[in-house]
């Protein structure tokens, strides 16, 4: 009886740790890095997005469909578990770039999230960034000419992700930055590696070059929500 008991305990626990990871559907666009501008597209144009600085990298890997993730196994489970953390809904997902750490997705912020940091004014000349104090108490209801950065270490994972929430073109984005430890769940999944794999993100004395991977994250979210911006004025 007492087996019986602790196996419908342990049970329990499995169902409700795994109830607060969704599926989290992709969007199945079709994407392509354009020749020129280096710009990652959508075959209807209705997205574009700036990846990093080096631009017209025309064979950076983009996998924007179900049928292109089932080709790593575990991936699936892997971008779902990243979207778990997030405290908004993920409705679906656009676009991974593995070589870049990077996954976009549609949300919904129904729920107030509070940021650790908040960048306004991006429709001005001169937007900026403050920093939020545990004491602040604002209602974190974010406005279209706000970005809200949260930052989450997965010490379990090894894995880092600066969440940078924005407006493009009238629809919610989350803009995911992956620093992840290549352990070796990860590097079962088979995915094109990039440089940021190797640092210990658990480990202090990687927080210089991991420092310096995420510098630009900040830079990227106001150029992709200029590019919405730009959108919305066509």
């Amino acid at each position: 009886m007492k087996i019986a008991v602790y196996i419908v305990a342990a049970l329990s626990l499995i169902l409700t740790g795994c109830a607060g990871i969704r599926n989290i559907p992709f969007t199945s666009d079709v994407w392509r890095v354009h020749p020129i501008s280096g710009y990652v597209e959508n075959i209807d144009s209705t997205y574009s997005f700036t990846l990093c600085s080096d631009m017209n990298e025309c064979e950076l890997p983009i996998i924007g469909n179900d049928t292109n993730a089932l080709k790593y196994k575990g991936l699936k489970s892997y971008l779902n578990k990243i979207c778990s953390h997030l405290e908004v809904v993920c409705d679906s997902i656009l676009l991974y770039a593995p070589t870049k750490g990077l996954l976009f997705v549609e949300i919904s912020e129904n729920t107030p999230w509070k940021p650790r940091s908040q960048s306004a004014n991006l429709s001005s000349e001169k937007p900026y960034t403050a920093w939020v104090r545990d004491d602040d108490v604002e209602d974190w209801n974010r406005q279209s000419d706000e970005i809200y950065t949260n930052v989450i270490l997965d010490k379990r994972a090894k894995q880092l992700l600066i969440i940078d929430r924005l407006t493009y073109d009238e629809k919610d984005l989350a803009i995911i930055h992956i620093i992840q430890t290549e352990t070796p769940k990860f590097r079962r999944m088979g995915l094109p590696s990039w440089s940021g794999t190797w640092a210990d993100v658990t480990d202090p004395t990687c927080l210089e070059p991991i420092s310096n991977w995420i510098e630009g994250h900040r830079k990227m979210a106001l150029e992709n929500y200029r590019r919405g911006q730009m959108r919305d004025a066509n």
